[in-house]
């Protein structure tokens, strides 16, 4: 309730047009980070935070059965909390590093989610499925951001315009398809699906509905926003896009 309130306190006015914005010093490490909140951000967290809630409402009772295994609900709940932080964190970072952090806690916190019934070799089977493809993708995005920070030296998302801006539309075309992959996996488009199948029947019903309603929604606010900051040939982008979906 906490991270709902506090970010939709944000989101609220963003999709109104009153963009949030503060900069963070990370340290040698991380340099500046920067927290945006545009009204792409402001209505992903909205719709998160709702489902979010009402997930958590719903699965309380459902987690009744297991009363019994009360070292397993701790790990259970905590890992939605914090999945919870990580996802507002995706949506509000704009430093390629930190988010490949929040991220990364993003993957895990959903593993352990999904993991669950790990006594169940089938459950344990669709979660490591789904850890080792969320990895491919953050693999992907990896190279994307490496590719961009060599070019220009710099961490911010506001990076990937710039170094898209002064190439050809091929090879902005390549860096589009490092983040496509990335973020395609999170969404499950096909061929990039093969974990969605297994992941979702195993875990939880309300992580199960909350990974059908958000965490999947993650890939496709990714490439929305991959699509605003890389400048190159829409069309073409356009078309593969429809391609992949169809």
């Amino acid at each position: 309730l906490i991270n709902a309130a506090l970010s939709s306190c944000i989101a609220i006015p963003a999709l109104r047009g009153e963009s949030f914005e503060q900069t963070f010093y990370g340290g040698n490490v991380f340099g500046q980070i920067a927290i945006r909140v545009d009204a792409l951000s402001g209505w992903f967290i909205l719709l998160m935070n709702f489902t979010v809630i009402t997930g958590i409402l719903y699965g309380r009772r459902y987690m009744k059965h297991y009363e019994n295994q009360s070292a397993n609900l701790t790990l259970h709940f905590t890992s939605y909390i914090i999945n919870h932080f990580a996802m507002i964190g995706i949506y509000c970072v704009q430093n390629s590093f930190a988010f490949l952090c929040v991220w990364e806690m993003m993957a895990i916190s959903s593993f352990v989610l999904i993991i669950f019934e790990h006594h169940k070799v089938e459950t344990l089977r669709a979660g490591i499925t789904y850890l080792v493809q969320s990895h491919i993708s953050i693999m992907f995005m990896t190279l994307g951001f490496i590719w961009v920070n060599s070019f220009t030296g710099s961490f911010d998302f506001h990076a990937i315009a710039k170094s898209t801006a002064s190439i050809s539309p091929a090879v902005s075309f390549i860096l589009f398809l490092c983040f496509f992959i990335a973020f395609a996996i999170k969404a499950g488009f096909v061929p990039f699906h093969t974990w969605l199948p297994y992941a979702h029947p195993a875990a939880p019903s309300h992580i199960s509905g909350m990974m059908s309603g958000v965490i999947i929604k993650l890939g496709i606010y990714g490439i929305l926003r991959m699509l605003l900051l890389i400048k190159g040939n829409y069309l073409t982008m356009g078309y593969f896009i429809m391609l992949i979906s169809v």
